[in-house]
């Protein structure tokens, strides 16, 4: 499984700038949230290739949402930084050799726990991960 500690920043990310009434810079993001610059700059970059986040260039210019908090759920933000794809990758040696026992582990627990992982994650929105923490999108 692909869950990385860039899942628990792109919250802290994403959280700080639904926060803000305004654009706000990587700069900013990046001591509310603790999370180095350098590194939140390629999360960031992640994020607004999924479609989560914006920028503005300039003086003025910094990040906001580009969709609004209910629409983005945990899932779309794991995905957009970390691979979930599978928690255990098929090793293309072993299925090709008949290997029962390796199939039924993944068929009756990996898939499993994907499937429930991925059924928690979708019901979860950032609205909801606001509210939880008492705060309102700006």
């Amino acid at each position: 499984m692909g869950i990385t500690v860039k899942s628990e920043y792109a919250f802290r990310i994403l959280l700080s700038i639904a926060g803000c009434e305004k654009l706000t810079s990587l700069t900013n993001v990046s001591k509310r949230t603790n999370v180095p610059r350098e590194f939140a700059e390629k999360i960031v970059l992640q994020l607004r290739k999924a479609g989560i986040v914006k920028a503005k260039r300039g003086r003025s210019g910094g990040y906001e949402l580009a969709k609004d908090p209910s629409q983005v759920t945990a899932y779309d933000i794991m995905t957009a930084v970390d691979e979930l794809d599978r928690i255990v990758k098929c090793d293309p040696d072993i299925c090709s050799r008949d290997d029962r026992e390796s199939c039924v582990v993944k068929n009756m627990v990996w898939d499993k726990l994907m499937s429930c992982l991925k059924e928690t994650l979708t019901s979860v929105t950032l609205q909801d991960l606001l509210a939880a923490c008492g705060r309102e999108n700006k």
